[in-house]
């Protein structure tokens, strides 16, 4: 049955729609656009989001489609990254890491990706390392089924930290630098470095409040 709405919509993270036609505008930038309109076939304005949206059939001939992936794709092709909002001509191109000069600036310096998210820095190691502090959508469901005595790799640790207790990036930057954080540990060891960090009750309970 077909399930109309008429206006524009502002998508929430983790709500499914139904309809099947949106008379305006979609901005699903922070919905998983992949389940929010799985029944979605036509538009009439355009959609401000990420992921693939082919299923949709614009029925507006002056609507278009406007993806962040496909923004950064097409920023790609013509030779530029556009990662992070930082524009940048690409001079090479090796598996998940670009050499790019920032416009504006003179110097070489790399941006690197997991898949999901980017970082930048002036040297490949620091762009890497970079990469620990970068989270991409916030959704503690992942981390339900750790154990106290699980081991997680350090990324994970920091990852899991960022999401759960919602720290800003510098502050859990702070809070690694002040301890020494392991490439591997257990979950319990993670809470005891956490203590007296920020958020590092809401950490602790996330996990032992089972």
């Amino acid at each position: 049955m077909d399930k109309t709405f008429t206006g524009d919509i502002v998508a929430e993270k983790g709500v499914v729609y139904e309809y099947t036609k949106i008379t305006g505008y979609i901005d699903a930038s922070g919905a998983d656009t992949k389940t929010a309109f799985p029944k979605l076939t036509s538009v009439g304005g355009s959609i401000d989001a990420r992921g693939d949206w082919s299923h949709v059939k614009q029925y507006d001939g002056d609507a278009i489609t406007h993806t962040a992936d496909a923004l950064l794709n097409s920023f790609s092709a013509s030779g530029f990254s556009l990662n992070d909002n930082i524009l940048a001509r690409i001079i090479s191109r090796r598996g998940n890491v670009l050499r790019v000069i920032i416009c504006g600036a003179t110097e070489v310096s790399y941006v690197v990706t997991d898949g999901e998210v980017w970082s930048h820095g002036a040297t490949l190691r620091e762009a890497r390392d970079g990469l620990l502090f970068k989270i991409g959508k916030r959704d503690p469901s992942e981390f339900k089924t750790w154990t106290l005595s699980r081991v997680v790799s350090r990324r994970d640790a920091i990852r899991a930290y960022r999401v759960i207790t919602g720290a800003c990036e510098q502050g859990v930057r702070m809070w690694v630098s002040q301890r020494e954080l392991p490439e591997k540990s257990t979950v319990r060891n993670v809470i005891r470095l956490t203590k007296w960090a920020y958020g590092s009750d809401v950490f602790c309970r996330f996990f032992t409040d089972k």
